[in-house]
């Protein structure tokens, strides 16, 4: 007995589909995310063999005459590069990424220092303000993109940083 096989044929279209979707989804990957991927992301950076080490200061004023209830957050964070004697001209920063628990405070910067001072020509400061009125005390993990001569973006972090006051 000798069977119709072109039943087979109507199971092509679907098989098609059902190809087309997996190879679609198994593409859509989630993108990189400086928040999300923090775990990912290294506290000192190595770029044409330059360390950089990141050292943040946040703080909020609240000192007296100033706005009521304090000042909102300010991050005043140093970047230094060991081991040679002038910060890459090649390096620069563009954002920053303050996450206080399930918040997060995204923000470029204001101000940048290059370099520190004439003793530390191999360190620049970077300056943000208008930040949240998150608690003196507060413990908060942030992350810095840094852009690269070819056009390459990379992150530096430092977790378990506290919220300090100008009194």
């Amino acid at each position: 007995m000798r069977r119709d096989k072109s039943y087979l044929f109507s199971f092509y279209p679907l098989i098609l589909i059902l190809g087309l979707i997996l190879a679609a989804v198994s593409s859509c990957q989630n993108p990189f995310s400086p928040v999300d991927d923090i775990d990912k992301i290294p506290e000192r950076l190595i770029v044409d063999g330059i360390r950089i080490t990141m050292q943040p200061f946040l703080y909020r004023n609240l000192m007296p005459g100033g706005e009521p209830g304090g000042s909102s957050l300010i991050a005043v964070i140093t970047l230094t590069a060991e081991s040679v004697s002038r910060f890459p001209n090649y390096l620069t920063v563009d954002r920053m990424y303050v996450i206080y628990g399930e918040e997060v405070w995204e923000t470029g910067f204001e101000e940048e220092i290059r370099p520190l001072d004439q003793l530390y020509l191999n360190q620049i400061q970077i300056v943000a303000r208008q930040g949240p009125r998150w608690p003196i005390e507060g413990q908060v993990d942030l992350v810095i993109r840094v852009l690269v001569r070819d056009n390459s973006t990379k992150y530096i972090k430092a977790v378990n940083q506290m919220i300090g006051a100008a009194w």
